[in-house]
């Protein structure tokens, strides 16, 4: 009897002592996975923000490529300055072949990739990821569409499955941008990616329609496993022309809206 009771005891010590271990490998193993889900967020708004940060905005400075901010919520083109390459801080001989000369201007893109033709079965988009575009705009030859030096399309990120942008004039927030005169840059763009993939609701903005951007009493809804950036852009006009103009484009297509109606 005593041999067995010991047994019991020990059976339950070790139990207990296993659940626990097991338990704490559960927990470390989920801490692990939102480190790394943190970490791949932090990285993509980065370098979003960074890239942000260095674009320009001026419609017409001499270059023959339009110099402007466009976005709306699921992606945005841009133009933006980089560093030197490498081989611009190279030293070459007399008799070295020189390498062509390169601007330090980018055109970036960036989407969300959304299979069109594929479904989930809860009727829902099929998502693949981010894709960022580089486009060397202005360099002493012509940009061709299948030359991969010139214009690159990369698959950023395939674990995030929503992006958005908003886009600030001053005066309120927007979920699109495009201003075609003078310094047409926002305020401030706000970057927002997740893990979840985004819902068919989104996409067709209905859940602007039922709690709208810039309302007095909007609520944020929170979502865990999703990450944002407000980025300042330091080119845009301290004056907010960009707010006048939007306001100036907004009155112009009401007056031909009402124009239009008329016999």
């Amino acid at each position: 009897m005593e041999v067995i009771i010991s047994v019991a005891l020990i059976a339950l010590l070790m139990t207990a002592l296993m659940t626990f271990y097991w338990e704490s490998a559960k927990v470390r193993d989920q801490a692990a996975a939102q480190a790394d889900r943190t970490q791949i967020a932090r990285q993509v708004l980065n370098h979003i923000a960074a890239e942000l940060r260095g674009c320009v905005g001026f419609d017409q400075v001499g270059f023959p490529v339009e110099q402007r901010l466009r976005g709306t919520r699921r992606e945005i083109s841009f133009l933006t300055t980089a560093l030197p390459s490498p081989e611009q801080y190279q030293v070459f001989r007399e008799t070295d072949d020189l390498p062509p000369g390169h601007h330090d201007l980018r055109q970036v893109d960036y989407k969300l990739w959304i299979d069109e033709d594929e479904q989930t079965e809860d009727g829902e988009p099929v998502v693949g990821g981010i894709l960022r575009k580089i486009k060397r705009t202005l360099n002493q030859f012509i940009v061709e569409e299948d030359e991969p030096e010139q214009l690159r399309t990369d698959l950023w990120s395939h674990e995030l499955a929503y992006l958005e942008f908003r886009y600030f004039d001053g005066a309120e927030w927007d979920i699109q941008w495009d201003i075609t005169e003078g310094n047409s840059l926002p305020q401030l763009v706000q970057v927002i990616v997740g893990f979840e993939s985004v819902t068919a609701e989104e996409l067709e903005d209905a859940d602007l329609q039922e709690n709208p951007l810039n309302a007095t009493d909007r609520i944020e809804e929170w979502h865990p496993d999703r990450y944002s950036v407000i980025v300042r852009i330091p080119a845009a006009d301290r004056f907010f022309s960009s707010r006048f103009q939007r306001v100036q484009q907004q009155l112009l297509g009401d007056t031909l809206g009402v124009e239009g109606l008329q016999p």
